[in-house]
């Protein structure tokens, strides 16, 4: 695998991210691997983004796009299409990596030149750390019935990919839930995604991710409507499926979120059909697997606690 070319190529998208910028792009800096390129993209922030990024283009020789507000899926676009390596690395700019991530990496790609590889993460949220695991969906059912299980900033991708499967979506309806429409596309076309057990960054998860908003939940379900409808004429999932994930994905936003609004919206889906598919087969599976993934979580962070610290606080 020697050559002379970009081996790895770094997307860092930039909104207003004065906060955590520099020491995600820090952490890319201290890796102890040497042959790749950072390509940010400064999609119309008006905080110190731009500034920030321009005192490290001085310095470090790293690609800045500049372009008005697009969205997180237009970012990401930019900056992949004017790489030029040959695996792309996603990595969010409140996100950070330890030194040897790409070595990691590397190491696993020229033994078995996998097209997608995905490791472990830490999540961070002021003094809590949990063990996220980023393992690939066995199967297009498993990815459309359990939800997005991949972190971007987690993820390297074969350039070439892209031009199988298309970009990321752009547009606001898309924002935040781009990343799982676009691992449905790759899992539809057949690829398959190599999982390095092992936390190889952390996760800053904190009160302003979008994640947790009302409006991401919405996205979320439009998404698995749009992409059920079509896998459903092909009997990938069952109707079961569906409405027992939708009504999963309601009643977790009414924890995190416990308003009367989103009460509501649990009551209202359930009057519209999803009562009678509970208690069913379809509805004890998704159930459990939620259920697995939350105590492998758990599990994990205890065990690897100490560890886990360590990292953090090397990092942060």
């Amino acid at each position: 695998m020697k050559s002379n070319k970009i081996f790895f190529s770094i997307i860092v998208p930039c909104y207003n991210v004065e906060d955590t910028l520099e020491g995600t792009i820090d952490s890319i800096l201290k890796q102890d691997f040497n042959n790749y390129e950072i390509v940010a993209v400064d999609d119309g922030s008006f905080d110190n983004t731009s500034q920030i990024l321009n005192n490290y283009k001085l310095k470090n020789n790293i690609k800045v796009i500049t372009q008005s507000n697009k969205g997180l899926g237009a970012a990401r676009n930019s900056g992949i299409k004017a790489s030029d390596g040959i695996y792309i690395c996603l990595l969010d700019a409140d996100d950070l990596w330890v030194p040897n991530k790409l070595t990691k990496i590397y190491e696993i790609i020229k033994n078995k030149r996998y097209s997608l590889i995905s490791n472990d993460e830490i999540i961070v949220s002021n003094n809590y750390l949990f063990y996220l695991r980023n393992n690939p969906p066995k199967n297009l059912s498993n990815l459309l019935i359990s939800g997005n299980t991949l972190s971007p900033s987690a993820i390297t991708i074969k350039k070439e990919i892209f031009d199988k499967v298309g970009f990321f979506k752009e547009g606001k309806k898309f924002l935040g839930v781009e990343d799982w429409d676009f691992w449905i596309r790759v899992i539809d076309n057949g690829e398959k995604i190599k999982h390095f057990p092992e936390p190889l960054g952390i996760y800053r998860r904190d009160i302003q991710n979008m994640s947790k908003s009302k409006e991401f939940t919405k996205r979320i379900i439009n998404i698995h409507r749009n992409n059920s409808r079509y896998f459903h004429s092909k009997g990938i999932i069952s109707t079961a499926d569906i409405k027992n994930w939708e009504t999963f994905l309601l009643i977790s936003n009414f924890i995190n979120h416990p308003l009367k609004t989103n009460l509501i919206s649990i009551r209202e889906h359930l009057i519209k059909g999803g009562f009678r598919y509970l208690l069913t087969y379809s509805f004890i599976r998704i159930f459990f697997k939620l259920i697995f993934r939350k105590i492998q979580g758990i599990v994990l962070t205890l065990s690897k606690y100490k560890r886990l610290k360590c990292i953090a606080k090397e990092l942060l």
